[in-house]
């Protein structure tokens, strides 16, 4: 082959070899081609190089041919040393495998005990528990058949019964061990049941013993041996139930004696402050010392006899006063929740701070409330005992009935007999206080109770009330009232506004129906019988005044305003302007008149008239006013005096008739005026205004 080919070849070969791109992105092929340098020798420049570098690291790899060697040496030292080790780990990897099945094997050993043991710990517990359960030590016998029953008995017994309950589960009671203990624990639940049920007889007997506190009984004994009582329920239930019907039978006995008696101690400290002789219309007594209208309404009024009549001798039932009063009894209603009265306590002198007390006794609503909290206390207790001791309530009513039943008597007989309609109305609010503290007891009989009872004493205050109103309707004068407040008037006043400060709301418009009703009688009576009989218009608004102005005081001073008060005050005004003109017509009738015809016809027209008037009657009564004038205020002052005790209302209608005489005098001096505007020819008899005025203080200051 020629040497170009060979050159061509080379060429090639270099193609396929090496990339011809890559070398000419070379940096250092690019700077040789950019100088200009023959490629050809700087090859050759870079093989010699190259050749150069070669023969120099073979010559070093001689220099450190014995160290090579050694290294060598050591090599092969430490494979066989590695290899001896691999060996030794396969030894130890051997026996491990070996160590790791006999541990396996004890691990397998161990949990099969473990399964073992656990199965027989479990069989040994049930076993030592059913022995335990079923075996009747001697011990528990000797304690069952000889030991007294007591707090230790009664362990004795729940454990018996506990035998007894597991003796007769399913799963037992096919034992042969249950089969031969059966008839022992038979003998022993029948001897058990024998002594506990003459034991809860006997401490049942306990509660009739006198002088027994019946809730420290229960309480301390009963309720600490309720685990005896459950026994019986549980397995002899014929047992339970007599000891249950005995219990009931005696408790209901118990409770009918303690509430008979209760009443019997209440009753006689009771006092009636009501009769039927003290109906609003009822005739006023007169006994040989003071009458009834003397000392009461002296107390107002200085001093007064009846007003009716002659009066009568002091029947023997009537009461007075306290009839129509309310005074401190309302704060019963603030001592609901307080305990029972003590019978001992009241027998010794009552019970002081009493509210609800007279000066012969305790009225009807304080025993009433009394013997309704003392009900409620031992509804309570009774209730709560038998849930806890029985497990249930339901002999309460067959315990509490007839001891209700007869305080329901004891209220019947008490309304058939009371005239006392502030005691009702009390009562009717007592009830529903009363049945609020039950509130957070479910105790239906003492709600029923006191709901009947709501409706009888309501039934009671109409028929009073009616009374009442008839009584007024058939009030028959024998002879002209004095002019002060009549009897009547004051017992209305009383009554009405203790019935308005109490007005149960549940009530309301029945008692707006009784007011109305009264009002209206009591109107009639004054205005018609009674004013009527009266001589003159004068004592008749007298007399009218000063009722009405009782009426209305009494209202105001016990806080009882209401429709009926603003009747009567409108009255009294009404009445109050008549009996000022009546009182000055009697000495300025005249001068009256004459102001009422002459005033029309002085002025026709806007203008004045004088031939119209009669000037000489004009002169006679200013030279009549100017000499009489003094004495005629003094008349007026006495005849107030006499007509109206009452210092206030006196002194109030006195300067409502002094004020009245003034304008009509100031008025009969602007007739002068208008008859003379140049002056009258009698003017000097004329009374100044401000003499007139001053005098009329004077007499009002001195009353």
């Amino acid at each position: 082959m020629s040497r170009s080919t060979e050159k061509d070849l080379d060429v090639e070969d270099l193609e396929d070899e090496f990339d011809i791109d890559e070398f000419r992105a070379d940096t250092a092929v690019q700077e040789a081609l950019s100088k200009g340098t023959d490629l050809r020798q700087y090859a050759l420049e870079v093989e010699s190089a190259l050749r150069s570098v070669e023969r120099d690291s073979i010559q070093d790899y001689i220099c450190e041919s014995e160290s090579l060697a050694g290294l060598h040496t050591q090599i092969r030292q430490c494979d066989t040393v590695l290899d001896s080790m691999e060996s030794m780990l396969r030894g130890f990897q051997g026996d491990l495998s070996s160590i790791s099945a006999q541990i396996k094997y004890l691990q397998d050993e161990s949990l099969a005990m473990n399964v073992k043991l656990r199965n027989r710990k479990a069989a040994e517990a049930e076993l030592s528990s059913f022995i335990q359960q079923i075996v009747v030590t001697p011990d528990l016998i000797s304690n069952i058949c000889d030991a007294d029953v007591n707090e230790t008995y009664l362990a004795y017994v729940l454990e018996l019964n506990k035998k007894v309950t597991f003796s007769k589960q399913e799963s037992t009671k096919m034992t042969s061990a249950c089969m031969d203990m059966a008839p022992e624990l038979e003998k022993l639940r029948t001897k058990s049941v024998q002594k506990i049920r003459e034991f809860l007889l006997e401490r049942v007997g306990m509660l009739r013993k006198k002088m027994t506190n019946i809730q420290i009984l229960q309480q301390s004994v009963l309720l600490k041996y309720k685990g005896l009582y459950h026994f019986l329920l549980e397995h002899a239930p014929e047992t339970a139930l007599e000891v249950k019907e005995v219990y009931t039978t005696t408790m209901s006995a118990i409770y009918l004696v303690k509430v008979k008696g209760y009443l019997a101690e209440l009753s006689r400290a009771r006092t009636e402050p009501a009769t039927k002789s003290d109906l609003l219309g009822a005739e006023e007594w007169n006994a040989a010392g003071p009458s009834l209208s003397t000392a009461s309404v002296s107390s107002f009024f200085g001093g007064l006899s009846s007003a009716l009549g002659t009066g009568g001798p002091k029947p023997a039932t009537a009461r007075g006063d306290q009839a129509y009063k309310l005074g401190e009894r309302i704060n019963i209603l603030e001592q609901v929740r307080d305990p029972p009265l003590i019978p001992a306590v009241l027998q010794q002198g009552g019970v002081p701070g009493s509210s609800s007390s007279g000066e012969g006794g305790i009225f009807y609503e304080a025993v009433f409330r009394s013997y309704s909290m003392l009900l409620i206390d031992m509804a309570r207790s009774e209730h709560s005992f038998m849930l806890e001791f029985f497990g249930d309530a339901d002999a309460f009513e067959q315990i509490f009935g007839k001891g209700l039943f007869h305080c329901m008597e004891h209220l019947e007989h008490y309304l058939i007999s009371t005239w006392d309609a502030i005691a009702c109305v009390l009562v009717l609010e007592l009830m529903p206080r009363l049945t609020e503290t039950l509130s957070a007891t479910q105790l239906p009989l003492l709600s029923n109770f006191f709901h009947q009872g709501q409706a009888l004493v309501w039934s009671r205050f109409k028929q009073i009330m009616e009374a009442h109103v008839a009584s007024l309707a058939t009030v028959a004068p024998k002879a002209p009232p004095e002019v002060h407040p009549h009897y009547i008037a004051r017992r209305y006043a009383e009554l009405a506004s203790s019935l308005r400060k109490l007005n149960p709301p549940q009530y309301g418009p029945q008692m707006a129906a009784i007011h109305r009703a009264l009002r209206v009688e009591v109107e009639r009576l004054l205005q018609e019988r009674l004013a009527g009989l009266l001589a003159t218009r004068k004592s008749q608004s007298a007399f009218l005044v000063n009722s009405y102005e009782l009426i209305a005081s009494t209202f105001n001073e016990r806080g009882a305003r209401g429709d009926e008060s603003a009747r009567f005050e409108q009255l009294l005004d009404s009445v109050k302007a008549l009996f000022v003109e009546e009182c000055l017509a009697v000495d300025y009738g005249a001068l009256i008149n004459y102001i009422k015809t002459t005033e029309p016809l002085l002025i026709t027209g806007g203008q004045a008239d004088r031939s119209r008037v009669d000037v000489g009657g004009m002169e006679h009564l200013i030279r009549s006013f100017y000499d009489t004038w003094k004495q005629g205020i003094e008349t007026v002052n006495r005849e107030v005096m006499k007509s109206f005790p009452n210092f206030h209302l006196g002194q109030d209608i006195l300067k409502q008739v002094l004020t009245q005489l003034l304008l009509y005098y100031t008025r009969f001096l602007d007739l002068v005026k208008t008859a003379y505007p140049q002056g009258a020819p009698f003017a000097h008899f004329a009374l100044s205004i401000p003499t007139l005025m001053s005098e009329i203080r004077a007499f009002s200051r001195n009353f």
